[in-house]
């Protein structure tokens, strides 16, 4: 690699880095601010992501309320009570990845609206905001997350449903990183501001040619 990239990698990433602490700084006064991006995404491959055939067979389906309430008891769950409320509430749909019949990973969905803490939006009827996607410990390391990312958007087809959305942080670089690998790209960059508990707004910084 040129040593002049090298430089200016190493610059972005100082950069990157001196903006994420003034930010935790100012979030420690009750200031809130916080960047990210509106993603869209789709089923844009016919290729099935493959997981290692030694894993045994792997199942796909929308869990019952009973294993939901499974994954809300299971010591890994990162499911927070207020966004637990949200997703019972407006009846979202949980998709479950099943090792051997115990589940491994699951992912929601909202048909109604982008509910996220940062910014909330309506939705068309052709679309869906993807949301709390996770894969318990055990499991991680096992390429599970694109086969049932992949999966909920077969199911999303099928209902009509093409057109999928998801909110990613600025500084979440792993994140922004998977959803590329997908095939999703960044509509928009905006800023979330919060000063104490009387303002709020969203600020778009920045819009990306579809």
């Amino acid at each position: 690699m040129p040593q002049s990239t090298i430089a200016r990698l190493r610059d972005k990433f100082r950069h990157r880095q001196v903006l994420l602490s003034l930010l935790k700084f100012l979030g420690r006064h009750h200031i809130e601010i916080i960047p990210y991006y509106v993603t869209h995404e789709s089923l844009k491959h016919e290729t099935e992501p493959s997981v290692d055939p030694k894993l045994g067979p792997v199942e796909t389906c929308l869990l019952s309320p009973a294993e939901i309430e499974k994954i809300y008891a299971h010591p890994d769950s990162e499911v927070w009570v207020y966004e637990k409320e949200t997703l019972l509430n407006e009846r979202c749909l949980c998709i479950g990845l099943k090792l051997k019949g115990e589940i491994a990973a699951y992912m929601w969905c909202n048909l109604h609206r982008c509910h996220s803490q940062l910014t909330s939006f309506p939705l068309k009827e052709d679309e869906a905001y993807l949301c709390s996607a996770d894969t318990f410990k055990a499991h991680r390391g096992k390429n599970l997350a694109p086969l049932l990312r992949y999966e909920l958007y077969r199911h999303l087809n099928r209902m009509g449903r093409a057109n999928f959305y998801s909110i990613t942080e600025y500084f979440n670089i792993p994140a922004q990183k998977f959803k590329k690998k997908l095939g999703a790209r960044p509509l928009r960059l905006d800023v979330h501001i919060r000063l104490g508990s009387r303002y709020q707004r969203n600020i778009t910084l920045k819009k990306y040619r579809v």
